[in-house]
């Protein structure tokens, strides 16, 4: 029924598409450490130039996104790639540098340039169970299960805003994505420190399954994402992409 469904939807868009319209309905669905920072980039500006797309978004983790697209519920994902899931197309969008965000009050304020080794596990405030950052995060600063015999406080958040304001107002470190920089005070920009080259990357990908429909819309939105991706990240290598799992 999936199938008949999705071959109707193909036909829709190829009808659309003779006529020189530019109209239909994208579901995408998004993880939360991207939402904040990339949306804002581009929905008002592709909104304007296609007023004819219902765009409808939801932020999701990378596994309910995978579930959706194989159901689906969705047409395309935004998440951190690679995956390499059966089924799963994937297609770059950009690389985005991982940057430490550091305390005034811990040791690694003083350094201009950061090593995954400079970062005390005791002292690094994690994302919750369930987000691909946080695996990322695990895999960079190659984290065993810690101790914790230094404190009676353990506490994981379910935002990179919440981790940012926990360094600010404790001590201790965090990784935030670069995207998430952008809009930043100088005075937090202060506290913002960059690894040693080569910088660790996070791979940005759209993601759909292999019999996706809405082709025409999905290429637009893609097109229009880059557009609005700014120069110096549209500019990063994958020369040493943190795999998320």
């Amino acid at each position: 029924a999936r199938k008949i469904m999705s071959e109707k939807n193909m036909l829709d868009e190829l009808v659309q598409h003779r006529k020189g319209m530019i109209t239909g309905e994208l579901k995408v669905a998004i993880i939360p450490t991207l939402a904040p920072y990339l949306l804002p980039l581009f929905v008002q500006r592709f909104t304007k130039k296609y007023p004819l797309v219902r765009l409808v978004v939801n932020e999701l983790t990378t596994a309910l996104v995978l579930t959706h697209l194989r159901s689906g519920r969705i047409d395309m994902g935004i998440l951190a790639t690679p995956l390499q899931e059966p089924g799963i197309k994937e297609e770059v969008l950009f690389y985005e540098e991982l940057l430490a965000y550091v305390s005034k009050k811990n040791a690694a304020f003083k350094k201009s340039y950061m090593l995954p080794q400079d970062i005390d596990p005791d002292k690094l405030w994690l994302l919750e169970e369930g987000h691909c950052f946080r695996s990322q995060i695990v895999n960079l600063c190659e984290l065993r299960k810690a101790s914790r015999e230094s404190g009676y406080f353990e506490y994981e958040a379910g935002s990179i805003e919440t981790l940012r304001r926990m360094v600010d107002t404790n001590d201790g470190i965090t990784i935030l994505p670069e995207l998430s920089t952008i809009g930043m005070s100088q005075k937090q920009l202060g506290q913002v420190r960059y690894f040693k080259k080569p910088a660790p990357m996070r791979e940005v990908s759209i993601v759909v399954h292999r019999d996706f429909v809405k082709k025409k819309l999905i290429e637009i939105l893609k097109n229009e994402i880059i557009a609005s991706i700014p120069p110096k990240v549209l500019a990063n290598k994958n020369k040493y992409v943190i795999p998320v799992l």
